[in-house]
């Protein structure tokens, strides 16, 4: 089942800038959001202040989103040494 999503703004901004001139990163990044729609258990569990999300990895990227009941909405994409200095949610 694939479930609907939303993006935040945030990941708007990355996803387009990151994506621009690398067009073989958009496609992995894009299969792999796929990936996720079609079964979003597969990221691993965040802890602490990120309680709440899920990441998973694209190297050397890191997608952050949340899902409940059958929406799934992505937060976050950033190089993994990025990401988590200004998550907000």
């Amino acid at each position: 089942m694939a479930f609907k999503y939303r993006r935040s703004l945030t990941f708007d901004k990355k996803f387009k800038k990151l994506t621009e001139k690398d067009q073989e990163l958009k496609k992995r990044l894009i299969n792999k959001i796929s990936q996720i729609l079609d079964n979003p258990d597969i990221g691993n569990f965040k802890r602490h202040d990120l309680k709440g999300l899920r990441s998973v990895h694209v190297n050397p990227f890191v997608i952050l989103y949340k899902f409940s009941g059958d929406t799934v909405e992505f937060v976050n994409v950033d190089h993994h040494d990025k990401i988590y200095k200004n998550v907000k949610f």
